[in-house]
Order: C-alpha cells, then sequence, then structure tokens
C-alpha cells in the first residue's frame, strides 16, 4: 500500500507540471491544479513525517500563508502597480493566441488583460507584504471572466471611463496606460501602453502584436469600444 502512494505521489508531479503549464485555464484545470498541490503537500507530509526537519516547514508552510492572507489590506503603490502591469503586457509580444489562454504558452484577448494583472498584482503583494494584492490576483485568477463580461464591470473588477466611436477615434489624453477597451460587440478587448500604443492578442495575426495609432487597417481599432479601467488600478 506504502509503494502505491508513493508512485501515485509521483505521478502527480507530471500532472501537476501539465496542469500548471497548459495554456487554456478555465474551471476544471483550475480545480485541478490546486487538488495537485493539495495532493503534493500531503505526500511531501506524509513521506517526510519522519524527518522533523521536513515535517515543521511543511507544516508551517501552510499555515503562515493563511494567516499573512487573513491580513487587512494596505495602500498600495497604483502608478508602480501600473507600471508593472504594462510591463507584463508588453512581455507577452508575439505569443501565440490560443482560444481560452491564459500564459506565456498561448493566451487570447481576455486571458491576456487578466493575467497580466494576476501577475503583476500578485509579484508586488508579495514584494510589498501587502496580502490585499495577494487576495485580488488570486480572485482575478479564480473567477474566469470574458472580454463581454469585462466590458460589463464583471464582479466590480473593472469600472467604465467612457464610450467611444473606435481606439483610432479616441482621445488618447482622457486614457490612461493599463485602460482596456472592450468592443460593443463583446468579443475582443485590447489594452492601453501608453504613447498610442495598444496590445492585443489578435486572432487574426494568431499572436500578440503591439499596435500604434492610429491604426487604419486594423479593424478592431474601428469598432465602437467602451473605455474600461481595473478598479485595482484606480487612484484610491
Amino acid at each position: 500500500m506504502r509503494l502505491f502512494r508513493f508512485s501515485s505521489w509521483v505521478l502527480l508531479w507530471p500532472i501537476t507540471a501539465v496542469l500548471f503549464l497548459y495554456p487554456i485555464n478555465n474551471v476544471i484545470t483550475r480545480s485541478g491544479l490546486v487538488l495537485s498541490f493539495l495532493g503534493l503537500w500531503m505526500g511531501c507530509l506524509y513521506f517526510g513525517w519522519s524527518k522533523r526537519w521536513l515535517r515543521i516547514p511543511f507544516l508551517s508552510l501552510p499555515v503562515l500563508a493563511i494567516a499573512f492572507l487573513a491580513f487587512p489590506s494596505r495602500n498600495c503603490d497604483i502608478d508602480k502597480l501600473r507600471q508593472n502591469y504594462v510591463d507584463h503586457l508588453r512581455s507577452y509580444e508575439g505569443t501565440r493566441y490560443v482560444w481560452g489562454g491564459e500564459n506565456q504558452l498561448g493566451v487570447d484577448c481576455s486571458g491576456l488583460v487578466r493575467t497580466a494583472l494576476i501577475k503583476a498584482s500578485f509579484q508586488q503583494g508579495i514584494v510589498t507584504a501587502n496580502p490585499g494584492l495577494v487576495r485580488f490576483s488570486l480572485s482575478l485568477w479564480w473567477h474566469d471572466s470574458t472580454a463581454k463580461a469585462l466590458g460589463e464591470e464583471y464582479r466590480n473588477q473593472t469600472k467604465l471611463v467612457l464610450k467611444a466611436k473606435s481606439i483610432n477615434e479616441l482621445g488618447q489624453n482622457k486614457i490612461i496606460p493599463g485602460d482596456i477597451a472592450v468592443t460593443d460587440s463583446g468579443v475582443h478587448v485590447l489594452a492601453s501602453l501608453g504613447n498610442n500604443e495598444w496590445v492585443e492578442a489578435d486572432p487574426h495575426f494568431e499572436k500578440v502584436v503591439i499596435v500604434k495609432v492610429p491604426a487604419p487597417k486594423n479593424p478592431w481599432f474601428q469598432e465602437p469600444v467602451h473605455i474600461m479601467r481595473w478598479t485595482e488600478l484606480e487612484s484610491k
């Protein structure tokens, strides 16, 4: 029985790696990843129980993590978070388009604007010991949202800034880097990088591209849009 448990635990490692790297993120893959991490932790605890130098860290780690997340949120540097968000958006340039994707192996339009903020919030939350940012990143990761949902202020994660006939006709001085544009049709979303640049996971190009406006040949820049702002990037 112990050999069977050990074999199952060993097999769980590559399964967890596949779930972690798999670009398409949905309730099934997210749940599977959480359960896999839980299984790995329980296996480490079970097989390392006789070794005190292993048992204590594996027991302490989840307690410390839960205690950290339970602390109240602190004010964060919004400008720095916004810049980190923009930097993460830029890092995806050239990434292949995968419908439902949310990582560097493949990403779609809503996955791009979400995963960049998840990473920026989580990293800044850890570096600055701000549990509120970490909680936000985990919530954003768990609660998936389409471009249409982002344009409808899903879960109060975004708020409407203004409506425009198109990004090409939008006064760039009315927005700030990190704002997102959701088409009226609700099928596509783009993010502003500042300096008249926008980033999008474009299904036509089959990759993430950075576009300078005006872009008269790009149909997404000619559609009516709702300019939305992440509530986490709003000055408090």
